[in-house]
Order: C-alpha cells, then structure tokens, then sequence
C-alpha cells in the first residue's frame, strides 16, 4: 500500500461514517448560530469565522437539494475526512507504513470530539482540516526544501484568521518540520521565517 493510497482510503472510510451518522437537522451549542450566519452571511460570535461561514454559504449552494442544515453538516463531514486523509499520507510518509498510518488515522478520525464536530455544522471540523493541511504542507516544506511549499504554509497558518485561531495549534510542529532536515543541518532561515509569520498571525488575530 502506497502513502496515497492509505490517505485516500482513511478518507474514504471516514467519509463514509460521517455521512451515515450525519445530524438531520440542528444541533445544539453554535450549530444553530453558525447555520443562521451562513444562510444570511452575518456575523457569529468573536471571533467572527467569516471565511468559514461564507464556505458554509457557497457549501450549502452548491448542495441545495439537500435540506440547509443537512447540507452545512455535511460539510463538516467532508472537512474532517479530508483531514483524516492527510494525516495518514504525512504518517505514511513520515513513518514508511502505510497501513499503520491508516489505522491512525482512522482511531484519530473515530475520536469522540473529532466524530461529533464532523457530523454537525461546527467550525472546529474546519479548522481542524486547516490545521492537518498546514502539517502537511511544512512536511513537505522540510522532506524537500522547497520554497513554494513553505510559502503555502505560511499562507495555511495566516488562513487561521478569517476560519479559527484555533488552527494555529499547528505552528509549533510547522515550525519544527519546516526546520528539519532529516538529519541534514537545519534550515534555520525556514523555521525563523516560519515562525514570525505564526507570532504575526496570533497578533493578527488578537486584534
């Protein structure tokens, strides 16, 4: 098995329960808060989310014969199954076992929290997919010491602002792989680089 096709497997599977435990209608908590702001594009609580709302509202479009809180429900569940794909391709590739990698990322995606968030309209299930995109993308930022891939994860961990700062939990791994080199010297540049652009995002976000 290769890491793709572990990824695409862990996605799939999630994916597939998600879907078939999916919430039918509005939930308690912020669901029925982040449904109303997402139909009328308004304002939820701080700190705002206004990129997650509008995917909401384009979300819920695009899905419209579908009712509207189903629809945005089913976005979280697309959202975290995406997540628990790219957690298995960076574990298959950090850790050369695909298979394991797999069952990680599916015990990771049949979490309690992760499970709940992923079968109603909740913006930890986005955030939590931002999160894992900005691992993956400073993975491959340290595995091959291209530029291109650490300028998109400073533009991952800067999206943590319009979806959820809740995303830059991911910094300090981001950091971590950006300066690694698998045993060659660090790329100090990458890291230091990396890193002010996460103390500028919080920063950011704060205000």
């Amino acid at each position: 098995m290769t890491p793709r096709r572990a990824a695409w497997l862990a996605g799939a599977v999630l994916l597939a329960v998600y879907v078939l435990t999916l919430a039918p209608g509005v939930t308690f908590w912020d669901a029925g808060e982040f449904i109303a702001a997402a139909h009328a594009l308004g304002i939820p609580h701080p700190p705002g989310t206004p990129l997650f709302i509008i995917a909401l509202n384009v979300w819920a479009k695009v899905w419209r014969v579908l009712p509207y809180a189903t629809a945005t429900n089913s976005f979280s569940a697309v959202c975290t199954a995406g997540a628990g794909a790219l957690t298995a391709l960076v574990l298959a590739r950090m850790t050369r076992a695909p298979l394991a990698a797999l069952t990680g990322a599916l015990s990771a995606g049949a979490m309690s929290s992760v499970w709940l968030n992923a079968t109603e309209t909740e913006v930890y299930a986005t955030s939590l997919f931002l999160s894992v995109a900005i691992i993956a993308s400073a993975e491959m930022a340290g595995r091959t010491s291209e530029r291109r891939w650490l300028v998109l994860t400073a533009y991952l961990l800067a999206l943590s602002v319009p979806v959820h700062l809740s995303a830059l939990v991911a910094a300090p791994v981001a950091v971590l792989l950006v300066t690694d080199r698998g045993g060659g010297a660090p790329d100090w540049v990458a890291g230091l680089t990396l890193l002010g652009v996460s103390v500028l995002v919080a920063g950011v976000g704060r205000v």
